[in-house]
């Protein structure tokens, strides 16, 4: 499958994708696999996003 810029997901199919993210408990995977490739040096952000993206992983695995 492949997205350009112009493909976007409604709002209700975004919310529902979210949801089934976070049911299936894929949404910490997606996250911690993220970080892995920041601290690998696979993907550049930077330090606040970082930031703000570890809390937010803290966040999902209290959940």
């Amino acid at each position: 499958m492949s997205l350009n810029s112009t493909t976007l997901l409604s709002s209700e199919e975004a919310r529902l994708l979210l949801d089934l993210l976070f049911k299936q408990h894929y949404a910490v995977e997606v996250v911690s696999s993220h970080i892995s490739d920041i601290e690998n040096g696979l993907v550049s952000v930077e330090e606040e996003e970082y930031k703000r993206i570890s809390s937010l992983y803290h966040r999902l695995q209290e959940m």
